[in-house]
């Protein structure tokens, strides 16, 4: 058991709580058990958020699969797949986060970032992209940040 003590700027006393573990006290110091403890609660963050913003939905039956392997198989596919997409989404918060000085959401991302009117032109050796007036108010920042977007931290 370990007892953490934190003090807020903004509270004239003390925020306490005890972090009941089974790590070993000599093996652990409670700084570490703490750090251990601190980076695991982000990971369950993050794990919350993919399934609460990208929806992922994993197979269960075999949909015309001819074997187990295959639905194993494309199970790991989707589920790869929506990893890469939250990494993306994640670096792009980050970076919009860094330029406006603001808290973004991944479901705030995908109602005023993503989802925009756009149009495709075709021409023999171009595709073109045409973003509809929704999307000034923040793909200019976004562009101008991609070159220094990084993986998740």
């Amino acid at each position: 058991m370990v007892l953490v003590v934190q003090e807020r700027p903004d509270d004239l006393l003390l925020h306490a709580f005890f972090l009941v573990t089974n790590l070993g006290k000599f093996d652990w110091p409670p700084e570490k058990v703490l750090a251990l403890y601190r980076k695991r609660g982000s990971a369950e963050a993050h794990m919350g958020e993919v399934k609460s913003a990208l929806d992922v939905h994993l197979s269960s039956t075999d949909r015309g699969a001819s074997t187990v392997q295959d639905v194993m198989a494309r199970n790991e596919v989707s589920l790869l797949l929506s990893l890469y997409a939250y990494q993306v989404l994640h670096g792009l918060r980050r970076l919009l986060e860094s330029r406006t000085h603001q808290g973004w959401s991944l479901m705030r991302m995908r109602e005023q970032v993503l989802k925009v009117a756009a149009t495709l032109s075709l021409h023999a050796r171009r595709i073109t992209v045409h973003l509809g007036d929704a999307a000034d108010k923040w793909w200019p920042t976004l562009l101008k940040g991609l070159p220094r977007l990084t993986a998740l931290a």
